[in-house]
């Protein structure tokens, strides 16, 4: 079963063309007390569209999701939305309306700017984060110049973005309603004389409407990538209102079209605790994902990561 199917329903004059794919992922992880648990993901992605309607399109994400812990013994089970939305795309007009992710700041490891769905680094499945129900536009303003606003729930933005000869830039204007503040920032994004060093940056001013104090977060990074695959990715992310410094370490690595490697290291530059997760992927075939890793925290019990217990985990991923 290839998992993906054209049907055409008409009514009258509507021809509605629907395309769905299925697919399911299980993770078991063990900490370093043994406990285990267990989580399975069945997904449907249904996509529609309309041959009469050019640059108009549906989609929905359904999720069921079981979680399985030993220690305490639990069990859950639910059902939810994880994307649901229409979209328009035009020539110079851009809409998204429904449970979406919002493509927001540049960071590989971390995103301080980003309000609607930041990375977190500390996952098993970084990729995966939680859709915002939204409204989005875009317009291109020029070839090389785009201006797009985002409301939501609770927050709202504004970014107007140049694609220039050097990189790319954005100035971006944030409202977060739901944690009292203001954000002014900016994202950059660029190729280093054309050395193939990619550069990138994104922070801004966080203004807290309560206490009326301001302070700053930003992201520095660099990234390569070798002619043999090897790629190499580094972040410096500063908070002056914690004084807390973190450098960001991944070394990625596919010596075969079917193997792939990936090291990251996050270090506090204060306390001097880190957290390290080595993994590793195999394609078992077209449709069939396997891969494990390792959580590692160092540092005393009052450091950052100092509290948490070391985890490994395997992932096993299917198509249908």
């Amino acid at each position: 079963m290839s998992g993906l199917a054209n049907i055409f329903f008409t009514a009258g004059l509507l021809a509605v063309q629907f395309d769905y794919g299925l697919e399911n992922t299980n993770i078991i992880t063990c900490d370093e007390y043994d406990r285990l648990g267990d989580y399975n993901r069945l997904r449907a992605d249904i996509n529609l569209d309309h041959p009469e309607l050019d640059g108009f399109s549906a989609k929905l994400i359904l999720d069921n999701e079981t979680r399985y812990s030993e220690q305490p013994s639990s069990f859950t089970n639910k059902s939810k939305i994880y994307r649901a939305y229409l979209e328009y795309a035009g020539e110079k007009h851009f809409w998204v309306i429904g449970r979406q992710r919002v493509p927001f700041g540049v960071g590989r490891i971390w995103n301080p700017i980003d309000v609607f769905n930041p990375i977190n680094s500390l996952d098993v499945e970084v990729d995966e984060r939680t859709g915002t129900e939204a409204i989005r536009y875009e317009y291109a303003l020029n070839p090389l110049t785009d201006f797009d606003i985002t409301i939501s729930r609770g927050k709202g933005a504004a970014r107007i973005k140049g694609y220039l000869e050097f990189a790319d830039f954005a100035l971006v204007a944030v409202a977060d309603n739901d944690n009292d503040r203001d954000v002014i920032g900016w994202e950059i994004e660029g190729e280093l004389f054309a050395s193939g060093i990619e550069l990138r940056s994104e922070g801004g001013g966080f203004h807290n409407r309560i206490t009326g104090k301001r302070h700053t977060e930003f992201i520095c990074g660099v990234e390569y990538g070798f002619a043999n695959s090897l790629t190499l990715l580094g972040e410096y992310y500063f908070n002056d209102k914690t004084r807390i410094d973190h450098l960001g370490c991944t070394v990625g690595y596919q010596p075969t079209s079917l193997w792939s490697m990936r090291l990251l290291q996050i270090i506090n530059l204060d306390d001097h605790s880190l957290f390290i997760s080595p993994s590793i992927e195999y394609s078992l075939s077209d449709e069939m994902i396997i891969s494990g890793g390792v959580f590692i925290y160092h540092g005393d019990s009052d450091d950052e990561f100092g509290l948490q217990g070391d985890q490994v985990y395997l992932r096993w991923f299917v198509h249908f």
